[in-house]
């Protein structure tokens, strides 16, 4: 990916502020938290056994810290290394190229095609993938007996919450906390400010450039590009990430690429 997560999130919330030229009041709302039943708190560090229900319904039980993590989706490494859990991955795909720490990681396959030798052999105590496009894995692997949580998010109040729930996990809670805390200042302002504005600029999020993907309707990209007060130009496009056409995106000729 052309863009990355966290700098999506804080980026793009930083650059909506500037277009609209001014700034507005910080809010208290604090989104992203586990629901009442869906997680104990992560606030502690250490604080295991933790209990959580991830993105696939199903109730997760982390009995210890884990000290070996893989992860097979370049966004839950990105938040990985976000809320410093970084020294515990010791597996990533081959599209994980961010932070340039995840560079370093042993690679272990693709993301529709991972090596599950490679994985088993690693002997990880927790695995993250992404749910649904994922799911198949995630079942392999637990027949292993590996525990795996299935993370995925389809707005900008599910990537934070999926920050909380990887805190909660790696033992990060309080780094995951205060990570998602800032991001909500950011987003409460951008709302406010993009309240105000008389303008919807368009843009056009590249997901991969060969063959030319965007994200589109259903996806935390297309909810992040209307948080931040533009229109995306692939609000026609059938699946969450799929792919577009050079023409239409000349045709359309967004504001922001």
């Amino acid at each position: 990916m052309n863009k990355k997560l966290l700098f999506i999130l804080i980026g793009l919330m930083i650059g909506a502020l500037v277009l609209s030229g001014c700034s507005a009041a910080t809010g208290e709302k604090s989104p992203g938290e586990p629901a009442q039943g869906e997680g104990t708190q992560g606030n502690v560090e250490g604080n295991y056994p933790v209990t959580f229900t991830d993105s696939l319904g199903r109730e997760i039980v982390v009995e210890n810290r884990p000290d070996k993590v893989i992860s097979l989706s370049p966004a839950i490494t990105e938040i990985l290394f976000a809320i410093g859990a970084g020294e515990q991955v010791v597996g990533v795909t081959d599209y994980c190229e961010y932070p340039a720490e995840a560079l370093e990681k042993p690679k272990v396959g693709g993301f529709e095609d991972p090596n599950v030798e490679l994985i088993i052999e690693s002997e990880p105590d927790l695995i993250f993938v992404a749910a649904g496009i994922q799911e198949e894995m995630a079942q392999s692997f637990e027949g292993y007996g590996i525990k795996v949580i299935a993370l995925d998010a389809e707005t900008v109040e599910q990537v934070l919450h999926n920050i909380r729930l990887a805190g909660l996990a790696t033992g990060n809670g309080e780094k995951a906390t205060a990570l998602v805390e800032e991001m909500d200042r950011r987003i409460t302002r951008v709302k406010e400010t993009v309240a105000k504005a008389s303008h919807r600029p368009t843009v056009f999020f590249e997901v991969w450039d060969d063959p030319l993907m965007t994200a589109g309707p259903g996806s935390f990209i297309d909810d992040l590009i209307k948080v931040a007060g533009g229109e995306s130009i692939a609000y026609d496009a059938a699946e969450r990430f799929a792919l577009f056409s050079l023409e239409v995106l000349l045709e359309r000729d967004p504001e922001f690429y």
